[in-house]
């Protein structure tokens, strides 16, 4: 069927005909009395490319409950347990100490210029390792995709969501139907000229806005992956706390003479803005602890690997490949009707 996706405030997903736009249908009735619906684990999956719309005043909580019948189906895609965060959201809470007074869904591809990579060293910590001098190549990283994130009316800062689900869960929820397409290159450099009607500048970066829809799949992504992050919502407020307490070391770890060490980056910004317009490398401190969830990821990644590999002993099944397996590759390759060497 062609239509669109509503997440009304009332909590439930309708569903509303392009051939009928003055009437929307719950997802839940519609499933009973499609064909094959009622008895089909998969029905929603039917709609993922469909377009979405969110009723004004919809909060966070108001989209968890109403893909609630679909819960397993979307943890299953999402790699999130979507249960647990709407049965964390169901419980009691007080109200919101975050500043975010609403969250934007968005699309955006951003352009950087790519750098040549080697791989660390066994003698190399990671502070040497960020900080290496950075070869350039003649390609770009070209990024694209869908987030969430939170606004305060006002200002241009975006904000995580990630962290305690109950800061954010009654806030309301809109999609943003302006895209981006921005280079990020430098000052002084600019990917698209800036005498063209539509091109917007910025001190490091010059951007194009476009028009934009979303599907639900999309938007679910944005919101669980991109934008909640974490498994559950209980790793989410944990992780959280351990980075406050890992900035909060960091900052005092860096206080040089008395001076606070954020008056001191505003000092050298500015001093550089002085000396002229030239891009200067930005060096990188690691903080003690910052990297230990992704060590912790990691571990426990390998471990389960381990794990699987001893349980397929003696199971039937396809020959286990040993080896490198060689990948398809173009024999040319051909860009906008260009043959790219």
């Amino acid at each position: 069927m062609d239509g669109t996706l509503i997440f009304c405030s009332d909590s439930v997903l309708r569903f509303r005909s392009d051939f009928d736009e003055m009437t929307a249908y719950p997802m839940t009735m519609l499933q009973e009395v499609i064909e094959n619906g009622e008895k089909d684990p998969y029905f929603l999956l039917r709609y993922f490319h469909h377009n979405v719309a969110i009723e004004e005043g919809t909060t966070l909580a108001n989209i968890f409950f109403a893909i609630e019948p679909w819960k397993d189906l979307l943890t299953a895609y999402l790699g999130r347990n979507v249960g647990a965060y709407i049965d964390e959201t169901r419980k009691p809470s007080s109200i919101s100490s975050w500043d975010i007074e609403w969250i934007g869904i968005y699309r955006s591809t951003s352009v950087h210029r790519a750098y040549e990579h080697t791989p660390m060293k066994d003698v190399e910590d990671l502070m040497a390792y960020f900080n290496r001098k950075r070869i350039p190549t003649k390609e770009f990283n070209i990024e694209h995709g869908c987030d969430a994130s939170g606004f305060v009316n006002g200002q241009n800062e975006r904000y995580s969501i990630s962290g305690d689900i109950h800061e954010v869960k009654n806030i309301p929820v809109v999609l943003i139907g302006k895209q981006t397409l921005a280079a990020h290159l430098g000052k002084n450099k600019s990917l698209f000229k800036k005498s063209i009607l539509g091109v917007e500048s910025e001190e490091y970066a010059n951007f194009i806005v476009g028009e934009t829809s979303f599907c639900f799949s999309e938007m679910m992504k944005a919101i669980f992956v991109s934008g909640l992050f974490f498994d559950t919502p209980q790793y989410a407020k944990q992780t959280h706390e351990e980075v406050k307490e890992i900035s909060k070391a960091l900052h005092e770890s860096l206080e040089r003479d008395g001076k606070d060490v954020i008056e001191e980056a505003a000092e050298i910004e500015k001093q550089g803005k002085a000396d002229g317009d030239e891009d200067k490398p930005m060096k990188v401190v690691v903080a003690d602890g910052a990297f230990d969830s992704v060590i912790n990821h990691m571990d426990y990644e390998s471990e389960y690997w381990k794990l699987l590999k001893k349980k397929t002993k003696g199971v039937d099944g396809a020959p286990i490949r040993i080896g490198e397996i060689a990948e398809a590759t173009p024999p040319e390759v051909r860009l906008y009707g260009k043959l790219i060497e």
